[in-house]
């Protein structure tokens, strides 16, 4: 099976789990609280996560089911536990929305605009704006804690969850870390490559290959030999990942992307392609990419013009190029996580998919 066609099969299942596990979750608040207000509001809640974590790729998902199949395991069992690692994509992509002050997501209003669009529409005097970043930092609360039940509840041996529980918590902080250097170093002028790459492994790489397929394995029981071959495998490919990325970010579509194209561009965002292109630029064009990068109003031509210059400046050729080598640089390790030629070519497609998808 290529990849698409496992991310495909994945997704189809995990939809149809996270259905019922939001039907079951919603029976549970009505049983509870009745028919109240309180009711009415959790009830609205859940259904905006159901609608969320609906479709996409779910990539890190089908890394954890395909971890645990490696290390011996039946996918149906991981099913639930796999599950989690996509709530939790979704309450860091509403945190993150908010911090970026993104209004768009999936070619939809993020969550805590929908808050704000509600408040505004019921015509309430105090702030909506502060309304709905309210209620999408606790709509990402909710689902923290919903990951938690779904990796818990899982029919998989209780100390083996317990060690999946224990990484996926210890990666999640790194994750927190690497957030708050991207944040950091949005303030800071003269940001290099190297503190690029430092935010991509912390934030990116390991919550997004390396770290799921580690959560698989674990609740596979694999040994640690072949568990530590994971993350040297995982680290490059992942950082690759960051790096395909914010390629798409500049040069996709919205209707593909999900969002307006030249976000990066207004939010001042810290990527290769950003640091190559003003490095290698000079004179006026040199001027303009700084001048560009972190103005909110930029308009269309513009970004164009930001689209030119980083393919003139060999910014995107660049990152093209490191993409590739850190892809190679991870499939050394195929061999040592497993010896089951299926799985090996599994990881080898998984590698080059990071850097060759268009979503």
């Amino acid at each position: 099976m290529d990849v698409r066609s496992y991310l495909k099969d994945y997704a189809a299942r995990a939809d149809r789990f996270l259905d019922k596990f939001f039907d079951k979750k919603i029976k549970e608040v009505k049983q509870i609280g009745g028919s109240g207000r309180g009711v009415r509001i959790a009830v609205d809640m859940l259904e905006r996560y159901r609608r969320f974590s609906r479709g996409g790729k779910k990539l890190r998902g089908a890394l954890i089911q395909l971890g645990y199949e490696i290390a011996g395991g039946n996918k149906t069992d991981v099913l639930p536990a796999s599950i989690s690692l996509e709530i939790i994509h979704s309450f860091l992509l509403m945190h993150d929305d908010i911090m970026d002050m993104d209004p768009i997501r999936r070619g939809a209003p993020t969550i805590h605009k929908q808050f704000e669009q509600i408040h505004r529409r019921l015509g309430h005097k105090s702030d909506s704006y502060h309304f709905g970043i309210s209620m999408g930092i606790d709509m990402g609360d909710l689902g923290a804690y919903l990951a938690n039940e779904a990796l818990l509840g899982a029919k998989i041996e209780d100390s083996r969850k317990i060690r999946a529980a224990v990484y996926l918590s210890r990666l999640l902080q790194r994750v927190a870390f690497g957030q708050a250097l991207d944040v950091l170093y949005e303030q800071r002028q003269n940001i290099s490559e190297s503190d690029v790459m430092e935010v991509h492994l912390q934030k990116t790489s390991i919550y997004t290959i390396g770290g799921p397929i580690k959560i698989g394995a674990l609740l596979g029981g694999m040994r640690p030999k072949n568990i530590d071959a994971i993350e040297k495998y995982g680290e490059p490919v992942g950082i690759a990942f960051q790096l395909r990325d914010d390629e798409l970010g500049l040069f996709s579509d919205e209707k593909t992307l999900g969002k307006p194209i030249g976000n990066d561009i207004r939010e001042g965002k810290n990527t290769i392609l950003r640091i190559k292109a003003i490095q290698n630029a000079a004179g006026a064009e040199k001027k303009f990419l700084v001048g560009a990068y972190g103005n909110k109003s930029i308009n269309k031509k513009d970004v164009k013009k930001v689209q030119g210059l980083t393919i003139k400046t060999g910014a995107l050729g660049y990152s093209r190029e490191l993409s590739k080598k850190l892809v190679e640089g991870g499939k050394k390790y195929i061999p040592q996580i497993t010896k089951r030629s299926n799985f090996q070519d599994m990881l080898i497609k998984a590698a080059d998919y990071v850097i060759t998808r268009e979503s």
